[in-house]
């Protein structure tokens, strides 16, 4: 495999960790950066962007990253806090009264980013065009009842967490997510990453290839993800409401509506080398105080949809050795659909992504290559 980029020398058996993703099968296409004390030591790519194998990744290729995208969502919120537009502890419903209905007039902030809000998705059927309208979407989330009593439990807000947390900052800025982190995030760092893709970068996107279980696959995965999986298509569970209620049909991640729709909790699409660099400046992005209450533990524990334990803070998922998000304790970020995976690492001062094209299935955190090229990294050090 052609691998294209640029690293320092002291990184080099990176290389050849991110090489084995190829060598190995598991991937198509990928790219991986990571920064050191703020500065670049890691920014290469390699592979193709469609499965026929005939067009190279570029030094500007665009991936879909999913939920990824939850902690750069998560990242606009705070800077909001930092700036006094908004209260993590007020209630939602002070900045959205609609938000009040069905028992959810003491839902806060800090609930909504912390995955304790109930609000994982719908009870009743709604049509998958409802996610492509902003304003029929987050109107349908005030008119929808917690699925358990908000603040009692934790589970992941898989799709409906961008459409909550984007229209408080929406409500308090008159800014969609979109807007604010091109305003306040892309334009002064020179950050090629986009929440909603501009028509012109549309032909920089990479395909996105689903993941192909094979048979018996399903037996090998632990237990709580077999019974998420079990779950998964029954839209009655929680599990099934908030992946499935409704599908949004086979390839929608590589449709031009997706891609440039806002969905700020699924649809970022961007270089690793923009979002490890964001990483790595985030003691300037917002201030240590805020930094320090986005990090600590809101969510620890069973997760209702999910189904495994995991471990959240404000928008940022936490090193957790069952679920790990990079290699070391003390590492926040967020893992993507498939395999993607971005942190920094306070103690190290490493910020990193690692994004492919070629889908993994049953994933909650980085998937093989994105682990084995972060322990590299680390293994340099």
């Amino acid at each position: 495999m052609d691998l294209k980029g640029n690293l320092d020398s002291r990184f080099e058996p990176v290389v050849d960790a991110f090489r084995d993703g190829f060598d190995s099968g598991r991937d198509v296409g990928a790219c991986v950066a990571a920064t050191l004390g703020g500065e670049l030591v890691v920014d290469l790519w390699g592979g193709f962007t469609d499965r026929k194998k005939t067009q190279l990744w570029q030094q500007d290729t665009l991936v879909c990253m999913f939920s990824v995208t939850k902690a750069m969502t998560a990242i606009c919120l705070l800077q909001a806090v930092d700036r006094g537009l908004l209260e993590l502890d007020q209630p939602v419903a002070s900045y959205w009264p609609e938000f009040a209905n069905h028992g959810k007039a003491s839902i806060s902030v800090r609930q909504l980013m912390s995955h304790r809000a109930g609000l994982i998705g719908f009870h009743q059927p709604v049509s998958k065009a409802i996610y492509y309208h902003w304003e029929e979407m987050v109107a349908a989330l005030a008119d929808e009842t917690p699925w358990w009593d908000p603040g009692t439990r934790h589970g992941y807000h898989a799709r409906t967490f961008g459409y909550l947390l984007g229209e408080v900052l929406r409500r308090v800025s008159g800014l969609t997510v979109g807007e604010w982190f091109r305003n306040e995030l892309v334009a002064p760092m020179s950050l090629d990453f986009a929440i909603g893709v501009p028509a012109a970068d549309l032909e920089r996107c990479a395909q996105m290839l689903p993941a192909r279980v094979r048979s018996g696959e399903q037996k090998a995965l632990p237990e709580p993800m077999r019974q998420m999986m079990n779950d998964f298509y029954d839209v009655t569970t929680p599990t099934g409401a908030a992946f499935q209620n409704p599908s949004l049909g086979p390839g929608y991640m590589n449709s031009q509506q997706f891609r440039q729709a806002e969905m700020p909790a699924l649809n970022g699409h961007g270089t690793a080398r923009a979002v490890a660099l964001l990483y790595g400046q985030i003691s300037d992005l917002l201030s240590q105080a805020i930094i320090d209450e986005a990090t600590r533990t809101h969510s620890l524990g069973p997760d209702e949809v999910l189904k495994s334990v995991t471990r959240f803070g404000l928008g940022f998922q936490l090193y957790l050795p069952e679920a790990p998000i990079g290699i070391r304790t003390g590492s926040f970020g967020h893992s993507g659909a498939g395999g993607s995976m971005a942190f920094y690492d306070p103690d190290s001062q490493i910020g990193f992504c690692f994004a492919m094209n070629q889908m993994q299935e049953g994933l909650i955190t980085g998937g093989t290559s994105a682990m084995k090229v972060a322990k590299a990294l680390y293994d340099c050090l």
